[in-house]
This record gives structure tokens, sequence and C-alpha cells, in this order.
């Protein structure tokens, strides 16, 4: 497998957006909250149609990662990537940030593989896009890993609304929503349809400004 680190500076169709000060609502469980924290140890995927909130939702866990100390790597494979002058404007360290392009699906699964077998990164995103799929034993294989390492496995696909998740090792499927609130502003939210510690249903949103050119 021809796996090789880059810091890439191909753009998106749609760009995250950038934040402005986060309005998290209250929440009292913390294991009901859009953090790193309660992230570690399960395979999560994220769910959008492609309108970027699964990017955003993404950029703000890296963020916490690199606040943390914690490595964070992103595994993505065709033409399009995060755009990075907007990671940038979030804070995010490109530097620190290695970015693995593989020719494909399952290749991008055996790059997981080996860098949270590694013990090294605290979060790993792993962009899938349309190519939602993921055998079992794959699943099963990265689940244990997060778990043995304390790691966050995001996953990132695009599917339509009401689509199940990549299997039933996934711990945690939201799906993104993105709604503008004002002009340059914007609301991003998680909704979570599957949570194998608790009861579906909970959200997470927060509120951003829309990046240039985005409005």
């Amino acid at each position: 497998m021809d796996v090789f680190a880059e810091k890439t500076r191909e753009g998106m169709a749609a760009p995250v957006a950038a934040p402005a000060v986060p309005q998290r609502r209250p929440v009292r469980d913390t294991a009901r909250t859009w953090s790193l924290s309660s992230l570690a140890g399960r395979l999560t995927e994220v769910s959008d149609s492609g309108a970027a909130p699964s990017l955003t939702a993404a950029a703000a866990l890296i963020l916490q990662a690199q606040q943390r100390g914690e490595p964070a790597a992103w595994i993505g494979f065709g033409n399009s990537i995060f755009f990075p002058p907007d990671f940038a404007e979030w804070g995010i360290d490109l530097d620190a940030l290695p970015v693995i392009r593989v020719p494909d699906a399952p290749a991008a699964s055996r790059a997981a593989d080996q860098l949270l077998r590694s013990g090294a990164f605290g979060l790993v995103v792993l962009d899938l896009k349309s190519q939602a799929q993921m055998h079992l034993a794959v699943q099963s294989r990265l689940a244990a890993l997060a778990r043995k390492h304390h790691a966050a496995l995001l996953c990132l696909t695009r599917k339509r609304r009401g689509t199940p998740s990549l299997g039933p090792l996934v711990a945690l499927h939201g799906e993104g929503r993105i709604s503008r609130t004002a002009f340059s502003r914007f609301d991003w939210e998680i909704r979570m349809v599957k949570d194998k510690r608790g009861a579906p249903g909970w959200s997470h949103t927060e509120s951003c400004r829309g990046t240039d050119g985005l409005c």
C-alpha cells in the first residue's frame, strides 16, 4: 500500500464554515456532547448530503485534539479534500495535521488501521465520502483498536438522511445539518440517530460565520 502524508492545498466544492464564538446547548450528560473526550474509544460516523457540516464537526474535534496535545490525522482519497485556509482560520495548525492520501476506500481503512495500531493518535478522521461501505471485519478491527488506544475514529460519509450507518460496530451515528440564521451566519448541527451508549435523538449545535465567498 502506497500511503504518504502531505500538507495539501487542494480545494473543495463546499468549504467548511469558520467559527464565531461557539454557542453550545447546555447538556448535563457529558457523554452526550460533541467532544474528543466523549468520542474517545469509539467508532463514530457523521453523514451529510454535501453541505459541509460534517467537515465543520471534524474541524472542531481536530482543534480540540491539538489544544490538548493529542495528535490528529486525516485520511482521504479522490480529488477533493477539506479547504486548508478554512481549517487554518479555525485555528488548526496545518503543519501538525498529517494528511494521508490513498487511492480508494479499502486503502483508507488500512491506513486507519496502521495509525490506530501505532497508538500515537488521539483522533483519526476517515473521509469516506460517498463510498460509505466498510466490511464488518474491518469495522470490528478498527473499533477494537480505537477502544484499546482510547482514540476517536471519526468516519465522514455522504448519504441521504435516514440512511443506515456503516454497520453494527458504529457506536455513534450523527447526521449533519446546516442552516442560515443571518447574513454570513449559520448554525451547524449534528443530530444523533444512533447511540449505543444511550438513547439517540440528542444533538449538538454551534453557531458560526461563513467563510469569505461562501455567502
